[in-house]
């Protein structure tokens, strides 16, 4: 797709590889702020729309190709989700929450920021499981039940769309607070930077919540900006 200042930051993502990296590199949301216009989240971040453009193309090349999801099916996509997004944030939140509650431990005293950061992991990883679990329990078996009625859309009963709408509201809700949570544990770690000498599970936490900061955006954006509206085309 054409980058213009009016696309959107979902749109860009979802139709260019690893512009998901260049928006984290800027701290500009994609997931949430995705509606946003280029223009607009480029004034937000202090970055000049061209430079974004630019890096977005480059890497977009490099990994050849364009993201299309338009072609792909529902249940696809869903399988996508479950297989790759879910496996990794929840395998991912395991192996950290010792790690955050040891560094807050040992290191707490002399970097009191630890601490916060480790009771916001743990909020975090009560929330995610929440909304993963809305996911597969609620919001995903609706979809479903949506698509098998695609042909006869008038059997798609109100109490349907009105339990779809809850399901996606609930995992909204969600999105913020992990998002916001995210937010803080960046401004508090100073973008995930360790301090000088810092120990081997000091590093490997800041790392690692770095990048499950960055595929838990990835997760939301996919359901938030792709599956979601995908499903509502079916009952527009």
């Amino acid at each position: 797709m054409e980058i213009t200042k009016e696309s959107t930051v979902a749109e860009v993502v979802s139709k260019n590889l690893g512009s998901d990296h260049v928006f984290s590199k800027y701290k500009i949301d994609f997931c949430c702020g995705g509606g946003m216009s280029l223009e607009a989240a480029c004034k937000e971040s202090g970055v000049a729309f061209e430079t974004i453009k630019e890096e977005i193309e480059t890497i977009n090349s490099k990994i050849s190709g364009t993201l299309n999801t338009t072609d792909v099916e529902i249940p696809d996509l869903i399988d996508r989700a479950k297989d790759t997004y879910h496996t990794y944030i929840s395998d991912t939140l395991f192996e950290i929450l010792p790690y955050a509650a040891k560094v807050a431990e040992v290191h707490g005293t002399e970097n009191k920021e630890v601490l916060e950061i480790n009771e916001l992991t743990k909020g975090i990883d009560e929330v995610i499981t929440q909304m993963l679990k809305n996911s597969i329990l609620s919001l995903y078996p609706i979809i479903n039940e949506i698509v098998e009625l695609a042909e006869k859309p008038e059997e798609i009963s109100i109490e349907l769309l009105q339990d779809f709408q809850k399901a996606i509201s609930r995992n909204e809700i969600a999105q913020s607070l992990i998002g916001e949570s995210f937010k803080e544990i960046s401004k508090l770690s100073s973008n995930y930077t360790t301090p000088e000498n810092a120990c081997n599970s000091y590093q490997f936490l800041y790392k690692t919540l770095k990048e499950l900061q960055h595929q838990t955006h990835n997760y939301m954006h996919f359901e938030k900006n792709v599956l979601i509206p995908k499903a509502l085309k079916i009952i527009e």
